[in-house]
């Protein structure tokens, strides 16, 4: 087999353990446990979370002891440089690019890769790459096909319908789901109730250097941190009326991180608005620690999210999250008052009070934050899918 591209270090920081974990970096392998071969399927290298997520975790599995290969369509992408070079990349040839098709394109030009790479367990790190669930499944051999749901399986809307039916039909072929929330994983008993699914978090990744400069100075307005792609799920706009109406109260800015189609619509709407005095939006950033330092809080305005992780580390630093009611995953981490509120509405008005409501309390305690989030230290999120994969190549062999 063709070796393709061996991508190079890791430019991440060093994490920062989180209260009552381990700062170690690493963690060695059980010695009763068999080393595994994973392959881990991209479309390319975007700086979507689900891949930069799967990178994450994908180094750790490899110093637990075990193999992995990253199989993609393309090695285009901002997060190629993030891979371990202990991670065998392939890609294919001829490559595959993103187009409104290119995922049937890609199950279809992977699966006869499959027998060639020999891996223990296939998996799919999010939703974008179910539709290659079919192809992989009558090429698969003796591998086990894990994929985990990143976002609601079923959207609301006309959509719904459609996919509901396709889940149906996909979700026969996977030996095994993992729902990022406990919301999730209820949808997904519901809809596929023969499949087994586990609850698994994915985990956070802090930065070693929190003491760097952040965006603003201590001027005595409320300053919001809003963080995403400019896509129409993240809905920035509702983002903007929500400064716009904050400032009809009070002083407050707003800083937008963040790249993306949409990104450029949204400076013009800024100026349109009459917001470029309040509103800053510089682009994409490697390291959002900084700016969440001095954030007084954080804004999450998305129509869903399965479990927005600039959220979770905003928590870790201190800083509450407003956010519309978009993710099961909020529900289970934000479960007292210190950590911000969702809001059940969309209404700018809303969430504007909210914001007032949350700040005017003051900087919460940061380990009562922390505390909160414990259970997503990498370590620890990386050794439980490990642990699952184990469950389900395992599964068949335990006696009737």
């Amino acid at each position: 087999m063709e070796p393709g591209t061996k991508l190079g270090p890791s430019g991440r920081g060093r994490r920062v353990a989180l209260k009552g974990q381990r700062a170690d970096a690493s963690f060695a392998r059980d010695a009763r446990s068999p080393s595994r071969h994973i392959l881990i399927c991209f479309h390319d290298f975007s700086r979507g979370g689900t891949e930069r997520i799967a990178i994450g975790m994908a180094r750790f599995w490899v110093e637990a002891g075990h193999r992995v290969t990253i199989l993609c369509g393309t090695t285009e992408g901002g997060v190629r440089a993030t891979v371990d070079p202990r991670v065998q990349v392939v890609e294919l040839d001829p490559p595959v690019r993103r187009s409104p098709i290119s995922r049937l394109k890609l199950g279809k030009a992977m699966a006869p890769m499959l027998g060639k790479i020999d891996p223990d367990i296939i998996f799919l790190p999010g939703n974008f790459h179910f539709p290659l669930v079919l192809p992989f499944a009558k090429a698969k051999g003796r591998a086990k096909i894990v994929a985990k749901v990143s976002n609601p399986a079923v959207p609301s809307g006309l959509l719904g319908k459609p996919i509901r039916a396709l889940l149906r039909r996909f979700a026969p072929a996977v030996d095994g789901i993992a729902a990022m929330n406990s919301g999730l994983a209820r949808e997904l008993a519901e809809l596929a109730p023969t499949v087994s699914t586990a609850t698994l978090y994915d985990p956070i990744y802090l930065h070693h250097d929190m003491t760097a400069d952040g965006p603003h100075a201590d001027d005595g307005r409320i300053h919001l941190l809003w963080a995403g792609r400019f896509e129409k799920q993240k809905d920035a706009a509702l983002a903007l009326r929500t400064i716009a109406a904050l400032n009809a109260i009070t002083p407050a800015r707003l800083t937008m991180l963040g790249d993306g189609s949409l990104h450029g619509q949204m400076l013009e709407k800024i100026r349109k608005m009459g917001l470029s005095d309040v509103v800053a939006a510089p682009g994409y950033v490697p390291v959002i620690d900084p700016w969440l330092r001095k954030a007084d809080a954080f804004l999450c305005t998305s129509h869903f999210e399965g479990g927005p992780a600039v959220a979770v580390e905003a928590l870790a630093h201190g800083v509450p999250v407003i956010s519309t009611d978009c993710s099961h995953f909020l529900h289970d981490i934000m479960t007292i008052p210190e950590a911000g509120t969702l809001v059940p509405t969309r209404n700018p008005q809303d969430l504007a009070q909210a914001v007032i409501e949350v700040t005017r309390r003051g900087p919460p305690p940061l380990a009562d934050l922390q505390a909160l989030i414990a259970h997503l230290e990498p370590e620890v999120c990386a050794q439980a899918y490990l642990d699952w994969f184990e469950t389900v190549l395992e599964r068949d062999k335990a006696p009737a």
